[in-house]
């Protein structure tokens, strides 16, 4: 067994060192295997792509077409729009009748009354009624009791295209020449109270009739008529018939403007004074201007020449451009405005009286003649809410009027006019706030600088005002207003030994607020405070204001 595989190992590796020798000889050499052996060849695996070259360049295919049109046919059918109904709140119910009655420090009572014709289509009309007075005292000076009294009726009568509205008035005025100190004279000098009384009675009638639907092709108009009579205390009377109208026609003159019309202006102020112990006086002014106005793009504008014939105690014709031009930058935001124009006009007895309730009875009246007015400015309406306004002026007046002290009054506590010629430059500012029904609130200013001829300064005119007021309401049920008001400083002049000397009323400040509560939708209660700093300021020389002044009362609507 051992030989056996002794024997086997041997055979082994004789066989292994014989076929090492056959790989290493070179040559064809033959090789014979004897044994059980059966040769074979594996199928090749044949690659299916087909080498192909790729060409960056594309060619666009060109080929032709054509649109055929054809008429697509699309029913249409008219079919009505319902009305919109209108499902807002209903109309508020109205009051005719509104009646309020208060009282004050300074024995002041008040009275108010109102009644009005309720909602019509044709018709509107009402009655007015006012009375306030005080008869309070003011420390070192003489009796300075007033009153107001007011009867007015007004209507309106409405057509398809025009209106006429109509206003006759009665006002009683009654003041007294209280700017003098009573201690300065003796006994025997001192006047009574109806001595130094002023009563001015003044009776208005207004007509005025003018259209407010108008076609492009239709003629425009608007007349307004009004007469007046007044006199005063001491008998001195006046009379004044005023006419003011224009009327104009669709033009189409240039094809490039637009809304072109042409027409003319009509005017005639009629005065008639009559003084107790000298001649009356009358005297006339009639106007006539025609003009042409049109709108091209956002510039509107409005050219004329107004012709004006003065009469007095002799006639004299005059000559005034009259142009305005509107320029709307950006339209309900902000516009430019120019303004040129001119011409004379009447003062009056009833103009004197109604701006300084102490001229003297027989006051020299007369003509002034503004050479020339010019103003530019800008406006604009920020938001719905705010708006505001600049206007520049610049005047040249020749004879006019300025108050000064009439020195032949025993108590030097009348005023007279002397005339002078002047410049003015006027800078007028203006905004205003509203918020619904709750806030309102407005502010207004001027300021002004003037270039005098002969007088020194321009006696009695403030270098600036100012007035601001608002309201506040709240839910209806209480009503807030103030108003704050000032006053620049003037000159006036004063005689002192002989010697003519300009002296200075200082700048004043008047602060008013009022307070309204309706503790029922009828009825409510207010109260009124004027005057809040107590401040003692003089808006006339010699003539000092009552200071701090509080009015209370009730109103009722039905």
């Amino acid at each position: 067994m051992r030989n056996m595989t002794l024997y086997k190992l041997i055979l082994v590796l004789a066989l292994s060192l014989s076929i090492r020798g056959i790989m290493a000889q070179p040559g064809n050499n033959k090789v014979i295997i004897q044994g059980k052996f059966t040769p074979s060849i594996n199928d090749a695996t044949k690659i299916n792509t087909t080498p192909s070259l790729r060409d960056t360049v594309y060619k666009t295919p060109k080929f032709t077409y054509k649109i055929e049109e054809r008429k697509l046919e699309t029913p249409f059918r008219v079919a009505p729009i319902r009305p919109a109904r209108l499902l807002g709140e209903p109309l508020n119910k109205l009051y005719a009748n509104y009646v309020a009655l208060g009282m004050g420090n300074y024995l002041t009572p008040f009275f108010e009354f109102y009644h009005s014709k309720l909602r019509s289509r044709s018709t509107k009309y009402g009655v007015h009624i006012k009375h306030m007075s005080s008869a309070g005292s003011i420390k070192d000076y003489a009796f300075p009791a007033w009153s107001h009294n007011l009867v007015e009726f007004y209507g309106s009568k409405f057509w398809r295209k025009s209106v006429f509205d109509m206003n006759i008035s009665y006002q009683r005025k009654v003041s007294h020449f209280y700017g003098f100190k009573p201690h300065n004279y003796p006994d025997s000098l001192l006047p009574k109270d109806v001595d130094i009384a002023q009563r001015y009675n003044l009776a208005q009638a207004d007509f005025h009739w003018y259209r407010y639907r108008l076609r492009r092709s239709e003629m425009n108009y608007d007349m307004k008529l009004k007469y007046y009579f007044t006199n005063d205390f001491y008998r001195n009377k006046e009379h004044g018939v005023m006419l003011n109208s224009f009327y104009d026609w669709n033009s189409h003159f240039v094809k490039k403007f637009k809304n072109e019309r042409i027409g003319f202006e009509l005017k005639n102020h009629f005065y008639d004074d009559i003084w107790d112990t000298l001649n009356g006086q009358i005297s006339n002014i009639i106007d006539l201007m025609p003009y042409y106005k049109f709108n091209f793009g956002p510039l509107s504008v409005k050219a004329g020449i107004d012709m004006q014939v003065v009469t007095d105690s002799m006639s004299n014709a005059y000559f005034f451009p009259n142009i305005s031009m509107n320029l709307a930058a950006i339209p309900d935001v902000l516009y430019f405005n120019f303004n040129l124009t001119g011409g004379y006009y009447r003062n009056s007895l009833k103009s004197f009286s109604e701006e300084n309730p102490f001229i003297r009875s027989h006051i020299p009246v007369g003509f002034t003649n503004r050479k020339f007015q010019t103003n530019f400015g800008l406006g604009s309406s920020i938001s719905k809410a705010v708006n505001f306004d600049i206007q520049l002026y610049y005047d040249k007046f020749e004879h006019a009027p300025l108050f000064v002290t009439d020195t032949n009054s025993l108590y030097d506590n009348k005023f007279t006019v002397v005339y002078d010629d002047y410049d003015r430059l006027k800078l007028q500012m203006g905004m205003t706030y509203r918020l619904h029904q709750k806030v309102q609130l407005l502010l207004r200013g001027n300021y002004y600088v003037y270039n005098m001829t002969n007088e020194l300064f321009p006696w009695h005119k403030p270098a600036y005002d100012v007035s601001l007021t608002a309201n506040y309401n709240i839910q209806d049920k209480i009503l807030l207003k103030a108003a704050f008001i000032t006053y620049g400083s003037s000159h006036v002049p004063v005689w002192e030994n002989g010697l003519l000397k300009a002296q200075t009323l200082k700048a004043w400040v008047d602060i008013n607020f009022g307070v309204e509560y309706r503790y029922r939708k009828k009825m409510g209660v207010f109260i009124n405070f004027n005057n809040i700093s107590s401040s003692r300021y003089y808006r006339w020389y010699n003539y000092p204001s009552y200071r701090f002044n509080i009015l209370g009362g009730f109103s009722y609507i039905f």
